[in-house]
């Protein structure tokens, strides 16, 4: 059994340059001929291609765990041996010669790391952090000791997580471990875990963020003493033409100046007011920041009129279209009329009646108004509060539009028959509101609440996915 060891480690080095050689051959041939390839095909390559630097991200932090295991930063890179008496005759025999280790060099590990592999210091520091949580302490043959995070270490040997993943979760456990008890730290490692393989790295460090809030309330809620004494609007003078001022706000009055801000600063609003602008138009449009200033100017001076603030989720500008009834309820084509944009398809005009006012007009055979009804709201202000409750923002999984950028979508269109109602609305932003009328995600509603189907291309089960962003604090209830 140690002969086989032996051998096998000999050709481990082997093992490596020969699948280095291979990779490098793979990126020439990918690199020449990718353009040749079809999507399908390409976006495959992309997939395996991370999922092999995964592994990859694996070996690195278990290479750094055997570093850290025989001290090499201490002790040096060269094995040394007790040597045996001299078996020359002509040299007088003596005792056995005691090992003499050369004086490192290098500080710690992480400076050895950083000397070694050309990486920086808070890299190397991060490596180190990862491998001494999940890692068996003392790895090597027969070692069955468990790792500090079992739930994660078995996700990222497995090669699900990568290397940045896995430090978002391992630090933020870390984080609150001083103030978690075991149940609530196992919980907190198998949620982010699991959200780790199903979402995205962004959603993740939402996520992290959510759990370290609420286990960590001193860290999230200051002392309303220490509130009082830093909240304010600080004016700073007057320099080049500009008043300079600073707001330090609650959760409370910043959600109030963000929902009054965001009244200008809405990217579908902005995107609705760019739409005229030409390629020779002079005026450059206003930043992001100069448009939350707008709509807060604009709320000062509605309130100084005496007519109110508008209201979260209001009417919309009025848009009038016509078009055949059939023809709106039928797949095809066929175009509608509408008073600026002329000509608009029945696809564009199913998704403005999403959320609009309809007023059902009959004509006569040369176009007299035989009949005109009453507006009958779509997804009148009360039913949009209660869809702005469940939902909160974009329902579309991973989405992290807020709500009153949303827009309400009915489940089963309205054209084809579906009610406005709770159980068949669901929030969704723009642009998920365009992927949901191309027809290859499906959303549902299940015991009242929507679920969304991705299309066969990535699913090929086209497994039921919910938008966990806004339910994290229900999930961290659940894990507890």
């Amino acid at each position: 059994m140690a002969t086989a060891l032996h051998e096998h480690q000999l050709q481990e080095p082997s093992q490596l340059q020969s699948l280095r050689t291979d990779l490098q051959a793979f990126s020439e041939e990918f690199a020449d001929g990718f353009l040749l390839s079809t999507r399908g095909k390409t976006a495959a390559t992309l997939v395996d291609i991370e999922h092999l630097a995964k592994l990859i991200d694996h070996l690195q932090v278990l290479a750094v765990s055997a570093v850290v295991g025989h001290d090499i930063a201490a002790l040096g890179e060269r094995d040394y041996q007790q040597s045996t008496p001299s078996q020359d005759w002509n040299v007088e025999a003596s005792a056995p010669e005691r090992t003499v280790q050369p004086l490192s060099v290098h500080r710690n590990t992480a400076e050895y790391l950083r000397a070694k592999l050309g990486i920086s210091r808070s890299e190397a520091n991060r490596r180190l952090r990862l491998a001494a949580n999940i890692m068996p302490p003392g790895s090597g043959p027969g070692v069955l000791a468990e790792p500090k995070l079992a739930v994660l270490a078995a996700a990222f040997r497995a090669g699900s997580l990568s290397m940045r993943a896995s430090t978002v979760i391992c630090d933020a456990v870390e984080r609150v471990r001083p103030v978690a008890d075991h149940n609530q730290l196992d919980a907190m490692e198998r949620h982010l875990t699991t959200q780790a393989v199903e979402s995205d790295e962004d959603t993740l460090r939402v996520l992290a963020r959510r759990w370290e809030n609420t286990l960590d309330q001193d860290g999230q809620e200051p002392t309303d003493k220490v509130l009082e004494a830093r909240q304010g609007v600080f004016l700073h003078g007057r320099r080049n033409g500009l008043h300079f001022l600073e707001i330090g706000a609650t959760d409370e009055q910043f959600e109030h100046l963000s929902t009054v801000m965001n009244t200008a600063a809405n990217p579908r609003v902005v995107a609705e007011a760019e739409k005229g602008v030409g390629a020779d138009t002079l005026e450059p449009q206003p930043t992001r920041a100069q448009n939350l200033l707008i709509g807060l100017v604009s709320a000062c001076r509605i309130a100084l009129a005496g007519d109110g603030l508008p209201a979260s989720g209001g009417h919309r500008p009025q848009v009038m279209v016509t078009i055949n009834y059939r023809d709106l309820q039928a797949d095809l084509s066929n175009a509608g009329h509408a008073v600026f944009a002329h000509q608009l398809s029945n696809r564009s005009i199913r998704k403005l009646a999403c959320d609009a006012d309809i007023i059902p007009v009959i004509l006569g055979g040369e176009g007299q108004i035989l009949d005109l009804g009453r507006a009958k709201r779509l997804f009148p202000a009360y039913l949009r509060r209660a869809l702005v409750a469940r939902d909160k923002g974009c329902a579309f999984p991973d989405c992290t539009v807020p709500a009153t950028w949303c827009e309400a979508h009915h489940i089963i269109p309205w054209a084809a028959g579906g009610t406005t109602s709770l159980r068949e609305g669901v929030l969704v932003c723009s642009r998920h509101h365009h992927v949901l009328h191309d027809g290859e995600w499906t959303v549902e509603s299940i015991h009242g609440v929507p679920w969304f189907r991705p299309p066969k291309y990535l699913d090929p089960n086209r497994t039921p996915r919910r938008n966990s962003y806004w339910r994290v604090e229900e999930l961290v209830q659940q894990q507890l």
